[in-house]
């Protein structure tokens, strides 16, 4: 119970309940031996206040409380907030509006067009040519991307900028600044900054994604994409496949244990992507723990599965050289493949090298195949370079900003390569050939592809494991595929043709298929009809 003393609230407030009429309970009739009864003072306190003589009708402090209005506290305004000043002519200082900041000045205003200079410095700053970037805030106000910075704010005022905002998002992306950074350029808070990047790389993931990134699916879509393959003696496949992580370092503790692993120490979000030759990315996952291998991202690749359930691509129809004695006929296939390493699942739809073998022909187009597939790897390091968030890791703390965040460079480097031209069909540099024992004949040297001289000359680039127990370099009396039994088809008819005399790849194993492929290769390298892709294509003489 309360005890009142003569300091306390209780005891000044029963000090004064004496002046009031005697209808009003007092708090001394209910403090007795030094304790107070609250709950009898309650109940009387409840039974007087509905009596009828507790007041007067000329009570004046009656008529006081009812003629006053009700008491309205003040309503506080917040202070506004000076991002960057400047001093008045009166010597007081002001708030710079965005739209006098730097950035606007330098790149909304007063751009410098037509400055090569100028032009350089703006792509190398945010990682776009300048016309792409007015024309994502053309496409941006037409679509109503950002409808809350499309209107004014609650007190009438302007938004921030549009043109600052998106500037902002792609410095974010490219260079792997702070908000904070972005706000001493453009006079925009840090706040407002964080929040729009949100909705940018929302629209990124969704809209941009789906319109750059373009999954093929049908024989008309897969044509732009198989041509330098196929010159290369590797047709039927669009482009290879790989797996790499990004850092992410706010991710959560009870997330961290499932997310370490692999190539770094830190938290990594993973994802597997398919390129063509010319790193145009054709298909990306989600985001998936950095702890996860190749073979287990890969059941969540929607492109690669679809292509081994046979749900798309299968009117894409490719032939391949095979010997049937002296004779060398052309077999149909029927859907497509891709360029893998050795850490997938051993599926006819997924192609890596061989790891150990002692036939030159295999070596020579393991070579080949490795070298082919540097096109993902390539991918990877101009997506890290391009946007440098990805190498120095993503600082938000939801798993979702970080996968947004890889689809969003995903589609922005997409658009880039269309912007640049680089997506155009490369035209190949012939080069001649020479037997695998020989030298280089009469070619200059500089002439001749590093992947090109791999394949002449196998065993002097690359020791493969002939034997089970290590390193060995290939007998020299070895040749191409002396010893080896060719596999047309086993008792279970694989190999076999449908009615159409057409092979279907996914019915196909992984030994059986690549066996065909090596068989191709092998007699399209023993023709001279190579040719290693190139996108400039050879320069004429005397040029």
């Amino acid at each position: 119970m309360i005890i009142p003393t003569a300091q306390s609230p209780l005891g000044d407030l029963a000090r004064r309940s004496r002046g009031v009429s005697s209808g009003y309970p007092s708090l001394l009739q209910y403090y007795r031996n030094g304790v107070f009864d609250a709950q009898q003072y309650l109940l009387a306190r409840k039974r007087a206040s509905t009596s009828d003589d507790l007041f007067s009708d000329d009570d004046p402090e009656l008529e006081l409380c009812e003629n006053d209005p009700p008491a309205q506290k003040e309503k506080q305004k917040r202070q506004k907030r000076i991002i960057l000043a400047r001093r008045s002519e009166d010597g007081e200082l002001e708030s710079v509006p965005p739209t006098e900041s730097m950035w606007f000045n330098a790149y909304v205003s007063c751009p410098q067009t037509g400055d090569k200079r100028f032009e350089q410095k703006f792509r190398r700053r945010f990682r776009l040519p300048y016309e792409s970037f007015l024309q994502f805030v053309e496409d941006a106000r037409e679509h109503n991307w950002f409808p809350r910075w499309s209107k004014r704010n609650q007190n009438g005022d302007d938004c921030s900028p549009l043109e600052l905002l998106i500037l902002g998002s792609l410095r974010y992306l490219g260079r792997g600044l702070t908000f904070d950074d972005c706000e001493e350029s453009t006079a925009i808070s840090e706040e407002v900054h964080r929040v729009f990047f949100h909705r940018f790389i929302e629209v990124g993931s969704t809209v941009l994604f789906d319109k750059y990134v373009l999954t093929p699916t049908t024989k008309e879509e897969l044509a732009g994409h198989v041509a330098e393959f196929e010159m290369a003696g590797m047709p039927g496949t669009p482009g290879s496949s790989d797996a790499t992580s990004i850092i992410h370092e706010q991710c959560a503790w009870r997330l961290r244990r499932l997310h370490k692993g692999g190539k770094s120490k830190h938290p990594t979000r993973t994802y597997n992507i398919t390129v063509n030759h010319r790193r145009r990315i054709l298909g990306s996952t989600k985001g998936h723990p950095g702890s996860w291998n190749d073979k287990t991202v890969v059941l969540f690749d929607t492109f690669i599965k679809a292509i081994k359930r046979g749900d798309i691509l299968q009117d894409n129809i490719f032939e391949l050289l095979e010997k049937r004695g002296d004779e060398i006929v052309k077999v149909k296939y029927r859907g497509i493949w891709i360029v893998v390493d050795n850490g997938y699942h051993a599926w006819s739809i997924t192609i890596p090298p061989f790891k150990n073998t002692n036939f030159r022909d295999e070596i020579r187009w393991s070579e080949w195949s490795e070298s082919m597939r540097k096109d993902v790897e390539c991918a990877f390091g101009i997506l890290k370079g391009r946007s440098r968030i990805l190498k120095t890791g993503v600082r938000l703390h939801s798993t979702q900003s970080a996968d947004r965040i890889w689809l969003t460079c995903c589609a922005l480097h997409t658009m880039v390569l269309d912007v640049d031209g680089l997506d155009i069909a490369w035209d190949g540099k012939q080069v001649g050939t020479s037997e695998w024992e020989g030298d280089l004949g009469r070619l200059e040297s500089e002439d001749v592809p590093m992947a090109m001289r791999r394949v002449l000359s196998p065993s002097q680039i690359r020791n493969y494991d002939t034997t089970v127990f290590g390193q060995v370099a290939p007998s020299e009396h070895l040749e191409d595929g002396v010893g080896r039994e060719e596999s047309r088809g086993d008792g279970n008819g694989e190999g076999s043709c449908d009615g159409d005399g057409v092979r279907s790849v996914g019915s196909l194993s992984l030994a059986f298929f690549r066996d065909r492929l090596v068989e191709h290769f092998n007699i399209m390298f023993q023709r001279g009809e190579l040719q290693w892709p190139s996108r400039r294509g050879k320069a004429p003489r005397g040029a």
